[in-house]
């Protein structure tokens, strides 16, 4: 659980409290099977009174792996995801996005949880511009080439090739 007590917060001169946990990623449930998350997951960042609420800036990091959707090879990358949120005990005039919150601390469990599901991308690549594999021979065409005609017609064109063939 990652709980920031306000009285820490109040506390502080200048009224910022700078807050780091580290758990491990199995405490979190993380619903997908084409990456996951291992390891620690980091997070740092300040927590600041700005007497109509509390100020939260940070990040997250964290370590997934994964298959490349191109070329099928395993993955690891480190991720970092920022965070900049505003909590208040109840809702600020003319302020969107603000989170409710009651009692002493700001459990910022939740936060984390959704920050490290929406940074994931749709597609998991290796790289940018990743190759892929060839469609005839299953090469990997980050680490060779092969000798494969890859050319590719245009389906509406096949008829005038068909009548070419035929002279």
């Amino acid at each position: 659980m990652m709980r920031i007590k306000l009285s820490d917060v109040n506390n502080t001169s200048g009224r910022r409290y700078e807050f780091a946990f580290d758990i491990p990623a199995g405490k979190f449930d993380f619903p997908t099977n084409n990456y996951r998350i291992d390891g620690m997951i980091k997070v740092g960042g300040i927590a600041e009174n700005t007497g109509a609420g509390y100020h939260l800036q940070g990040s997250v990091k964290c370590r997934r792996h994964f298959v490349c959707d191109r070329c099928l090879e395993e993955v690891t990358e480190n991720q970092v995801h920022n965070f900049d949120e505003i909590y208040a005990k109840k809702s600020i005039e003319n302020q969107k996005d603000v989170n409710i919150f009651s009692g002493d601390f700001i459990d910022i469990t939740d936060l984390i949880h959704d920050i490290v599901i929406v940074g994931q991308p749709i597609i998991n690549l290796c790289r940018p511009d990743c190759k892929g594999l060839c469609p005839k021979c299953g090469t990997n065409l980050n680490k060779h080439r092969c000798s494969c005609d890859n050319t590719v017609i245009d389906p509406r064109l096949m008829v005038l090739k068909k009548l070419l063939e035929k002279d």
